[in-house]
């Protein structure tokens, strides 16, 4: 499973009013879309798994994410996505056609997965 590194929330809104949020960070791991190290902006977040001391993000185009250390000026990264993602509804993400997954940069189980509408947070 890919991980993202230095990684930061988005939050977006379409032209319609639509409110989405997105990740953005390094990848690291076996995604032939993107090479080891790239830079890049996930589609919009639909689901999400606490696994542990892990969080692992789904987003609109089924891609699965752990997220890793986020980037250093973002302080409770982790607590603040999961109080955003609480306000968002599925329908919300999946309506929104213009933002897919894409580069922005490069260097050289049986887990229960909580969609959005229904996340418990405590």
């Amino acid at each position: 499973m890919n991980i993202l590194n230095n990684w930061k929330m988005l939050d977006l809104v379409t032209r319609d009013g639509e409110e989405l949020v997105c990740i953005e960070g390094r990848v690291y791991g076996s995604n032939p879309r993107f090479p080891s190290s790239s830079h890049i902006r996930t589609s919009p977040i639909t689901a999400y798994t606490l696994d542990g001391n892990s969080m692992i993000v789904t987003t609109r185009r089924g891609s699965e994410y752990v997220l890793g250390k986020p980037e250093p000026t973002e302080t409770f990264a982790q607590q603040r996505l999961l109080r955003r993602l609480s306000r968002l509804t599925p329908a919300t993400a999946r309506s929104f056609d213009g933002i897919e997954s894409q580069l922005t940069g490069f260097d050289d189980s049986a887990r229960q997965k909580r969609p959005l509408a229904t996340a418990n947070m405590g």
